[in-house]
């Protein structure tokens, strides 16, 4: 590939990535090479790359003869995701215990306090990004780059099914309290606690989710 065609295919993907995270192709829509060439104005060989990188991710989906698309999201699937990142949550949380100070912890305080601002404005675009920024803080927390990597990638999984969720949830003031309780309890250094919250809202979280997307399923929105 040519430096040219390099900084174009680091163009093509982060611009494609954070789309299909920001859930402006829905699931299901399949992506034109074409399309994509016309609206960035550059050749096919670095969005091919590019295309091929996220579908290595799991953002994507190839289709034989037929390109790529944004993969359906299976509530089997869905579960199994949840399932594997809080228990990567949890080990993040076992790494904070031990190594954290509270002036540490002091970016997931910040965190917190982005939802509360989001929930009285009733702005849930602002509360998705305070809650995306806020597991990211937790997971880099850890000092544990391989852990980061592998859950950063569950993460951004979550991260397209909450937008396309967000509007039909519920305000999410539980959530938030369950984050700062859990801020609190890493604060006050009782790891069981936190394990406790974690694993709580996780389960929640991951029924309120699993019921939008029945719903969905079965077209009855």
């Amino acid at each position: 590939m040519t430096a040219e065609n390099q900084t174009n295919y680091e163009v093509a993907y982060t611009s494609l990535k954070r789309d299909i995270l920001a859930g402006s192709y829905r699931p299901g829509v399949s992506i034109s090479i074409g399309d994509v060439e016309k609206r960035l104005g550059m050749s096919r060989t670095p969005i091919r790359v590019a295309l091929q990188r996220l579908s290595e991710e799991k953002l994507l989906e190839v289709l034989p003869r037929q390109g790529f698309r944004v993969p359906l999201i299976s509530r089997k699937e869905l579960a199994d995701v949840q399932e594997v990142l809080a228990g990567l949550e949890l080990l993040a949380i076992d790494c904070i215990h031990e190594r954290c100070s509270k002036e540490d912890l002091q970016p997931l305080v910040d965190a917190v306090k982005k939802m509360q601002t989001a929930n009285e404005a009733e702005d849930l675009r602002l509360w998705s990004e305070a809650d995306a920024e806020f597991h990211e803080v937790l997971l880099e927390l850890s000092g544990n780059d391989v852990l980061f990597k592998c859950a950063n990638q569950f993460l951004e999984q979550m991260w397209r099914v909450r937008t396309l969720t967000r509007m039909l949830r519920p305000t999410p003031v539980k959530s938030t309290e369950a984050h700062a309780a859990l801020v609190d309890a890493l604060l006050a250094k009782d790891l069981p606690l936190a394990r406790s919250i974690h694993s709580q809202q996780r389960r929640r979280s991951a029924g309120e989710i699993d019921e939008i997307i029945e719903r969905l399923e079965t077209n009855l929105i």
